[in-house]
């Protein structure tokens, strides 16, 4: 979860510095989109029931891929923000994985 936080606060930072026309709009879904795969996360933790645990890790695991998607389409504006691009990306990736194995193996507590 920790991971998605930060993933989060880093979309955020990189959205500050898109340009052109769209800007907003594109900044807007990604932060939106990243900020969800925690959200969902937390909110599945929260019900108490593997079933209900396992549906919210999907919506996450949703939230993750539109993200990434987001993340793909981004036009880097300097080759830092290439470097912190390709950095967010694998990092989503690194959270669909962790998504998919908690998926698999719910924690007995829930």
């Amino acid at each position: 979860m920790q991971v998605a936080q930060n993933l989060a606060k880093e979309c955020a930072t990189l959205a500050k510095e898109f340009r052109g026309p769209g800007a907003y709009a594109r900044g807007d879904q990604l932060v939106r989109a990243s900020l969800s795969i925690g959200s969902n996360i937390s909110e599945g933790c929260g019900r108490g029931s593997i079933p209900d645990f396992r549906r919210f890790l999907l919506h996450a695991r949703g939230s993750a891929q539109e993200t990434l998607t987001q993340l793909r389409v981004v036009e880097p504006g300097s080759e830092q923000q290439r470097k912190t691009i390709r950095s967010l990306q694998s990092r989503t990736i690194l959270v669909l994985k962790m998504i998919n194995r908690l998926y698999r193996f719910p924690p007995p507590d829930r």
